[in-house]
């Protein structure tokens, strides 16, 4: 039937508003079930039927205000559009409403549908030049007012063009409608409104489906929840327009009845679901989580009730228990004994009670022995001086990265020296959750291990989860990356959950993901103790850009600043939201880094971390909010392996059985006591053995397979590129000592078990006293104290030309050596019949250079009293050697040069200790 035009006006606008609250109604009645069923599949648990029933509940809840919203929009935005038409064409007053059925044209065309079009591809082009213009201005015009005006007018010129330019479009859609309907008919997509529906969503589709794929960067501004969300609306309106076209929504006399029985029905459900019902934290969180939109209309209900902007409202469980006052509300901090609860815990907080600060033991003061609950972050790759609270607000890029971190700064314990124990990811995250160094204290467990994949965790260590267990709490994880899918991570948690990062992605955008499965979790606990750690990873390469956030440039340290940007912010929605849930009063947050990222300092490539121990690695937040405890900044070196030890204490958890390399900060927390003289620790393998001793004042780096080091004044010198080693200033052998002091207790510990670098205990040390394939006597070095006893070949090595041989040298311990020597092997072809030990070393003999042995794992004057030592030398053996054997000598050399020997030696080179000869064609067998 043809579209029929109102006599007036005013009867548009009636049918405009009738029209409108039809379509609304219909897209509400589309969306609640949709939605409520996509949260369900999308929840990450599994709630019980109350739950389900509970958030039915509130989606009908929220479903009802989203109508409340659109009833006031759509009529608005319909009569705004007829007014606006009305003064450009005045015939267009009476004209029928937009989204009412056009009748078919002669060639099948509903017109209404290439006008679409026409509309779309018209404000897809003045959209484009738009933005075109406004980056042209702000690229070319630097003064603020001269640019908006020169935006102005460029704009004017655009959208002025936009109406001849939506006229030649208009021509073209209409022309392609008529071209296609005899063909496609009812599935005309320029003709017909439902096959033009399908072709938009489809275009939306594609286009969202390429953005994921090819451009990786878009993840995190692609709203696809919200667009399916949208298109559901969209889709329930349009349903609507047309049953109202058929009088089937038109309101009625006989209808007033059955609204009034609707309206009451509402009111039964949605009163008790805002008091009570909706307040439920598994179900709230569910919607908040699981949905962007019902996210979005839990905001919009908090507004509406949000009566002193102050971010609290009284419905769905907000205890906002002054309404009036913007000062009162459960995030603000309580003043101490002022007796006012501004944090509407149901109490004010007191300092009366006695605080215990004398004696050598601080403990924690009997007014904070509570049962807290633990929300433990990591934020992967975070280096403190990228942080606003680490200085970057004030630093030369000016960049307030960490805006929301800050705010938890300002009220929490903040370490402004804290050390990572290493330079990346797979040893740091296992000494943090352990307090044990990862190569030099932990068990790892290499079998099955994919490439490219960390060791896995032996049961035999103890990790922070399984501790919490040990007070009933219960345990969570939330992880996001692949290293978490098998890596012993699980070891005391309960609920353990590495969705997020089952798979490899270099690009993932995952900081959302993670704060919404820490709420869906936090949100059904509450009633329990609960100890939650959450991984986040987006500050990691590959380094992805967030326009949506913040653009400080294409380069990768701009990138690197945008995802910490990104992720500070959605850390901030957790910290928001924490405040809208029960257990918040007695909720601690601890938060850390475990390690930092190079960007291009000391030589180390852009983007790389865990080669290297220098301050852009090893630097990193450690902050622990308390609430009501009193903020501090805390100065002095510290380990962020002291997060075990602190929160065990916390917990008021015995761990006497237990032993850490960190300690609890209990005395820094809340006596404020800062240790000046500490030193902490730092290791890392890769590429190259390296540990490093770290002051409040000082830094020494020893590099063990060299047996080099660099010395740093971190007062005078903070980014560590003045080496004062050589000198030796008198911090030197202060700081050498420490180190030293630490290696022989942690590195050189004699516990293959718990000290994992390729075995190299069970491959060097070797048990009792061994007999060698080839015995020497009377070889020693340093004044004795080291006797070489002897050689052979490595198992499964062969002596042949042109082959390379494992040699193995065999040593005896009389005394600790002085120093850490060297060691290199000496080896020419002889004739074992003629050949007598005191002939000189021919000039085609060959020379390994020397190294410190083990790779510089394990230096001689590690070596303890007693012990017998095997070291492996890799010897290339000549093609042209067809001697019947070869000789091998031993070089010693120290830091002075060659150590001096004792025992047989060719007449050319007394310093060379002669170890025996070898047969050529001779193969290892099973070593002693």
């Amino acid at each position: 039937m043809p579209r029929a035009r109102f006599r007036s006006w005013r009867d548009a606008a009636i049918g405009d508003v009738g029209r409108a609250i039809a379509m609304t109604f219909a897209g509400v009645v589309a969306f609640a079930p949709a939605e409520y069923a996509i949260t369900l599949w999308a929840y990450p648990a599994h709630g019980d039927f109350g739950m389900k029933l509970r958030l039915a509940a509130l989606v009908l809840t929220l479903s009802a205000w989203l109508w409340g919203f659109l009833v006031l929009a759509t009529p608005a935005a319909m009569l705004a559009g007829r007014a606006l038409a009305t003064l450009l064409d005045r015939d267009a007053a009476c004209a029928p409403s937009w989204f009412s059925a056009s009748p078919l044209d002669e060639r099948g065309v509903r017109p209404g549908v290439p006008v679409l079009w026409a509309v779309l591809a018209t404000a897809a082009v003045v959209g484009f030049l738009l933005q075109r213009v406004a980056v042209w201005a702000f690229t070319h015009y630097k003064e603020p007012q001269l640019t908006g005006i020169v935006v102005a007018i460029l704009g004017l010129v655009v959208v002025a063009a936009g109406r001849p330019l939506f006229r030649l479009l208009s021509l073209a859609t209409h022309g392609a409608a008529r071209a296609l309907a005899p063909r496609l008919k009812i599935a005309n997509p320029f003709g017909r409104w439902i096959a033009a529906g399908c072709l938009l969503a489809a275009l939306i589709a594609a286009g969202l489906a390429a953005s994921w794929l090819k451009l990786p960067q878009s993840r995190s501004v692609l709203p696809i929840r919200l667009i399916v969300s949208a298109g559901i609306v969209a889709f329930g309106m349009g349903i609507g327009s047309m049953l109202y076209d058929v009088a089937a929504l038109r309101p009625r006399a006989r209808d007033r009845k059955h609204a009034l029985i609707a309206a009451g029905a509402a009111f039964v459900l949605i009163v008790p679901t805002l008091l009570w019902w909706g307040g439920d934290p598994e179900a709230k969180y569910a919607a908040i989580t699981s949905s962007p939109a019902l996210n979005k209309l839990v905001d919009l209900v908090r507004f509406t009730n949000d009566l002193d902007r102050d971010g609290f409202g009284s419905l769905l469980g907000e205890n906002d228990c002054a309404p009036l006052d913007p000062k009162i509300h459960p995030g603000a901090v309580d003043i101490p004994d002022d007796g006012i609860d501004q944090n509407c815990d149901g109490h004010d907080f007191t300092l009366h009670a006695p605080a215990v600060a004398t004696g050598p033991h601080l403990p924690v003061p009997p007014e904070f022995k509570k049962p807290w609950n633990f929300l433990f972050i990591t934020v992967d790759t975070l280096r403190y001086d990228h942080t606003t609270f680490g200085g970057y607000a004030k630093a030369a890029k000016h960049r307030d990265t960490t805006p929301r971190l800050e705010e938890l700064v300002k009220k929490s314990t903040s370490f402004t020296f804290c050390n990572a124990p290493s330079a990346g990811t797979m040893a740091s995250i296992p000494s943090i959750i352990t307090s044990k160094y990862f190569h030099d204290g932990i068990a790892l467990d290499y079998t099955g291990v994919k490439p490219g994949m960390p060791p896995r965790l032996k049961p035999e260590n103890v990790l922070l989860p399984e501790i919490m267990k040990r007070a009933g709490y219960y345990t969570g994880v939330i992880a996001s990356h692949e290293y978490w899918n098998d890596w012993g991570m699980d070891q005391g948690v309960d609920d353990y959950d590495n969705t997020i990062g089952k798979t490899p992605d270099p690009f993932r955008v995952a900081a959302d993901k993670s704060t919404d499965r820490a709420l869906a979790w936090i949100s059904r606990q509450q009633g329990k103790k609960w100890f939650l750690w959450v991984h986040y990873i987006d500050p990691h390469g590959r380094y992805v850009a967030h326009p949506d956030v913040v653009d400080y440039g294409s380069s990768e340290p701009d990138l690197y600043d945008a995802e910490i940007k990104w992720t500070d912010q959605q850390i901030g929605r957790l910290l928001d939201e924490l405040q809208h849930l029960p257990s918040t009063p007695n909720t601690i947050i601890v938060l850390t880094s475990d390690h930092g990222d190079s960007m291009a300092e000391h030589n180390v490539p852009l983007g790389t971390h865990g080669t290297a121990l220098y301050f852009e690695l090893q630097h990193v937040p450690m902050i622990f909010y308390i609430p009501d405890n009193r903020p501090h900044e805390i100065g002095g070196a510290v380990t962020n392996l002291d997060i075990v030890p602190t929160i065990a204490e916390l917990a008021g958890i015995d761990v006497h059985d237990l032993s850490f390399e960190g300690i609890s900060e209990v005395p820094a927390i809340f006596y404020g006591k800062e240790d000046h003289s500490r030193i902490v620790f730092a290791e890392t393998n890769a590429p190259t053995p390296q540990r490093a001793a770290i002051s409040e004042a000082y830094k020494l780096i020893y590099y063990m397979q060299s047996n080099l080091y660099e010395l740093f004044d971190l007062k005078a010198d903070p980014t560590e590129h003045n080496n004062l080693a050589p000198k030796r200033p008198p911090a030197f052998e202060m700081m050498k000592s420490a180190l030293d002091a630490w290696l022989e207790r942690v590195t050189y510990a004699r516990n293959p078990d718990f000290n994992q670098s390729d075995e190299r205990f069970k491959d060097i040390l070797l048990p009792g006293n061994v007999a060698p394939p080839v015995a020497t006597a009377n070889q020693t070095l340093d004044d004795g104290k080291l006797a070489v006893i002897g050689l052979g070949l490595a198992d499964g090595s062969r002596l042949a030309p042109n082959g390379k041989a494992d040699v193995n040298v065999y040593f005896h311990v009389a005394h600790r050596t002085s120093e850490a020597y060297r060691f290199g092997l000496v080896a020419w072809p002889v004739d074992p019949a003629t050949w007598k030990p005191s002939d000189p070393v021919p000039p085609n003999a060959v020379r390994t250079p020397p190294r410190v042995t083990a790779k510089g794992f394990f230096p001689t004057d590690r070596w303890r009293d007693g012990e017998s030592m095997r070291e492996h030398i890799d010897v290339t053996i000549p093609g042209d050697w067809h001697a019947p054997a070869i000789a091998v000598g031993l070089v010693a050399v120290g830091q002075t040069g060659k150590a001096p020997a004792t025992g047989d030696h060719p007449s050319n080179d007394a310093d060379l200790l002669l170890l025996g000869t070898l047969p050529m064609g001779s193969s290892g067998s099973a070593a002693p």
